[in-house]
This record gives C-alpha cells, structure tokens and sequence, in this order.
C-alpha cells in the first residue's frame, strides 16, 4: 500500500498503480460499501423516534454534500482546473438531490419532493450502484482520497434512498415514470452542452468509460449506437424499477393478510 501517494492527483500518478474491476481490492471495496449501508439501515430501524430518524437522514445528506466540496477542495488544492470535476455526473446531482428532497420534504410543493424521490429511486439509485461495480476511477489504487470519498459518497446516496423508500418518504409509482423521463431528458440536454462547450464528459454523455457495460456497445455501433443503447437503458431501466418495486410492494402486503 503505498501512502505517499493518498493526496496525488490522476494526472501525476504512476501508471499501475490503480486497481482493477472485480479483483481483490476492487471486492474490498464493495464489501465495505455494502456494510456501511447495511450498518446504516440497521441504525436507522433503531431509532426510536421520528426527530432522530430525521437527525440521521440529515447527516447522511449533509455528508454526502460534504464530501462533494471535500473533493473540490481537494481539485484547488491539487492546482487542477475544476472544470472536470463540477458536480454535474449523474451521482453528483444524486447527492444535490437527496439534500434538497431532505430538507425540503414537508415544505417544498408535494409534487416536486414526489418527483425529486422517484427521480432518486428510478435514475439515481441505479446510478450509484453502477458506480460502485464499475467505477471509473481505477486509474487511482485502492487506498486513495478520490477512491475513498468516491465510494463513501455512493454508498450514502443509496443509504439515504434506501431510508427514504422503506419511510415510505419515496414512492414508486408506474403512470409517473414519464416525468422523470422527461426530467432526466432535459438534464442529459444541458449536461450534454456543457460537455460540448468544455470538452469534457459528463454524464458519460460523450462516450462511455473504460469500465463501463456499454462499451461494447460502443466499440461495436460506435457513438451514435451507444447513445440509443444508453437511452434505451435509461428508460427501461426506469420503468422495470417500478414496476419490480410495486410487484414486491404488492406480494408483501398480500403476505400480511
């Protein structure tokens, strides 16, 4: 394990010395992920009162955000242009998502919270998961800053839309998958003209990464194929998590009887 290089940005690293998908550290990795939301999960169902549960939900939220300016910070102090690491990924404005669905339920219109929670449970949700098993940030080792705050950020983002669905706080619903596929529609348009604009590749709108499961997709149709193969997802994807979700809803409460 090599220290020295915890605070070295991508750009003065050594080549080799990330890790690699679905290889020991890579497992790791995953296994310490899934016990903090385990462990989180666990916590929650502990509470005893409704004023701590909201105490936990706001630290996971404030935490992520947290980390989200820690690695901005990082960036600066790194003397990299920020301009690559604005928070407009799709896990990044997850984050953004889940403080203002926090701290605005209850007070924001009920319409927008409601949309904000499917929006998390149908993209968002996914979305982290997918950046855990198939990260793009192997070009960093196992026992990095970036990989580190990376994965904590993505394993509190599902925690908090784990929480949020078992408090009932977030609803799947079928007849208002449209909305949120008009939502991530307009999202995927202006992230898509700042990628143009900056050259960079957001949203992976450009391109996938080298680890993702659509690159042969890519490698096969080429942009034009990844891109219909990457909205095609996106929208069954929404739909079938619905769907899955209110099946399970619907045979658990038949259990109950």
């Amino acid at each position: 394990m090599n220290t020295g290089l915890f605070f070295t940005y991508q750009t003065d690293l050594p080549e080799g010395v990330g890790y690699r998908l679905f290889h020991t550290d890579h497992f790791v990795i995953m296994l310490l992920c899934l016990a903090l939301i385990t462990a989180g999960l666990c916590a929650y169902r502990r509470c005893s009162d409704d004023l701590r549960k909201r105490k936990l939900r706001r630290v996971l939220v404030t935490s992520a955000v947290a980390l989200m300016i820690l690695r901005l910070i990082f960036v600066c102090c790194c003397r990299v242009s920020v301009i690559y690491e604005l928070p407009l990924h799709l896990c990044s404005i997850a984050g953004i998502l889940c403080f203002i669905h926090e701290f605005g339920y209850g007070r924001l219109p009920g319409k927008l919270t409601a949309l904000i929670g499917h929006v998390l449970f149908s993209v968002c949700l996914a979305g982290a998961i997918l950046a855990i098993l198939f990260s793009d940030g192997t070009a960093y080792p196992a026992f990095h800053f970036i990989t580190i705050q990376s994965n904590l950020f993505h394993a509190l983002v599902i925690l908090y839309i784990l929480i949020c669905r078992t408090e009932g706080m977030i609803m799947p619903s079928v007849k208002d998958s449209w909305k949120t596929v008009l939502f991530l529609a307009a999202l995927s348009l202006l992230v898509y003209a700042v990628d143009k604009t900056v050259h960079a590749n957001y949203m992976f709108l450009l391109g996938p990464s080298a680890g993702s499961p659509l690159m042969p997709a890519y490698n096969r149709w080429g942009y034009a194929g990844y891109l219909v193969s990457l909205c095609l997802i996106a929208v069954a994807e929404i739909y079938a998590v619905n769907l899955i979700a209110l099946s399970v809803q619907k045979r658990m409460r038949g259990s109950d009887r």
